[in-house]
């Protein structure tokens, strides 16, 4: 189960297959972060996120 490294949430697989790191990891998703500043690469970066 894959979850946001920065507020819990559950995201799916393909959420970090897309949005996440080399690692999959995700530091942000739509829980925590708009979806702009996810598509824009917010996700795959840690800090970004502004919960």
């Amino acid at each position: 189960m894959y979850t946001c490294n920065n507020c819990g949430e559950f995201v799916t697989r393909d959420f970090v297959r897309v949005f996440g790191d080399s690692d999959d990891e995700v530091f942000g998703c739509p829980s925590c972060m708009n979806m702009r500043e996810v598509m824009n690469g917010g996700a795959s970066r840690p800090g970004v996120a502004t919960e």
